[in-house]
């Protein structure tokens, strides 16, 4: 017990306030609902695809006996942000990229502790195959809203999360039951654009507008419109969580104008420039080209005919991709000009682009 006070304690002398220990280390309870998600297809390609290794702490690291989690709290006074001419990021990737400031935090932790009695750690915050969320509902930071986000009592579901792996023997208070703290409310379900919060409990993955802009995989015609403009992630489900209102009712902490994106700006941006503007924001990681097959669509759903000249130069884009979801929305900007073009465009391409315009044509966007 006195370990784990000292440790607290040198959490909150670090800025910490949320924090709590866990060890259970063996999460095969999970083995069924894990399995059934990847038969139903709810799993994302950013998911370990051996479920075992997800469920056992120990192959991440052999020698762990307990669990340090922390949780950093984001968006303080964040109200989601309207216009009509830009790109959004979400709130999370506003300022300097958490995975960072966490492991920083972390590691800060583990030298406070080690002026006290030598350990061996590993940080996880994002980097691990394991189940972070759950670690985390173990160790006491919160509990399972309906959209699968960990809601902690003081700070709502805006927390980034993340734990010390040690070989430390501290005396845990386990949280291993989940509390409901819904009830019959079901505002998030309601509200996920792409009604990707399952009634029966779940995300199915593919469907999330946050796991969509982040995907390298085809994104279907009918999820495209809901993406609206969102460039990276998507608050939605959060924003209307009233767990969420003690948050959004405070004084911004910052400036949210970052969040905006200009568009036309990151359209003609080259790897340098890209990087030198936004390589410090956690969903920078996907990188430009993400970024700009993202701001395709933005430009499409916002109806930007301003820049149907720009879009158009990008169907001579080296970039299979940049060209097929430049297409898309072209035709979401000006249908019958639209398909001249790409009719025109035919005879440059290879087939997979073909049968896309052909496609693109075909349907009612």
């Amino acid at each position: 017990m006195y370990m784990k006070e000292q440790i607290r304690e040198a959490a909150y002398s670090l800025g910490i306030e949320i924090i709590g220990f866990t060890d259970v280390l063996d999460y095969s309870y999970l083995w069924e609902f894990m399995y059934n998600r990847v038969k139903s297809g709810y799993n994302s390609e950013f998911e370990e695809t051996d479920i075992n290794k997800r469920l056992d702490v120990r192959s991440v690291f052999q020698n762990c006996r307990s669990i340090i989690a922390v949780g950093l709290p984001y968006g303080e006074g964040y109200r989601k942000l309207v216009t009509r001419t830009k790109g959004l990021l979400s709130v999370s990737s506003y300022g300097e990229d958490y995975h960072k400031k966490l492991g920083i935090l972390l590691s800060n932790i583990a030298e406070e502790i080690k002026k006290e009695i030598y350990f061996e750690y590993k940080i996880c915050v994002d980097t691990s195959p394991l189940l972070d969320r759950e670690i985390c509902k173990n160790a006491g930071l919160g509990s399972y809203g309906k959209n699968s986000l960990l809601i902690n009592e003081k700070f709502g579901s805006f927390i980034n999360l993340g734990y010390l792996l040690t070989d430390l023997d501290i005396d845990c208070d386990n949280k291993i039951n989940n509390i409901d703290i819904c009830g019959e409310c079901n505002l998030c379900i309601k509200n996920c654009p792409n009604s990707a919060i399952l009634k029966e409990g779940g995300i199915n993955s593919k469907k999330c507008i946050s796991y969509l802009t982040q995907t390298k995989n085809y994104i279907p015609f009918e999820y495209r419109k809901n993406m609206r403009n969102q460039i990276y992630g998507c608050d939605v489900c959060q924003l209307v969580c009233p767990k969420n209102i003690i948050n959004s009712q405070k004084e911004p902490s910052h400036d949210y104008g970052s969040l905006l994106i200009d568009v036309e700006e990151l359209m003609l941006m080259n790897n340098k420039e890209f990087t030198s503007k936004y390589g410090y924001l956690a969903g920078s990681w996907r990188g430009k080209n993400i970024w700009k097959r993202n701001a395709l669509i933005t430009i499409g759903n916002l109806k930007l005919d301003n820049m149907y000249d720009l879009v158009e130069n990008e169907l001579k884009n080296p970039s299979d991709m940049i060209k097929m979801y430049a297409a898309w929305c072209l035709l979401r900007l000006n249908k019958i000009d639209s398909k001249k073009t790409l009719l025109n465009r035919m005879k440059f391409e290879n087939n997979e682009v073909k049968e896309e315009y052909i496609k693109l044509m075909e349907a009612e966007l």
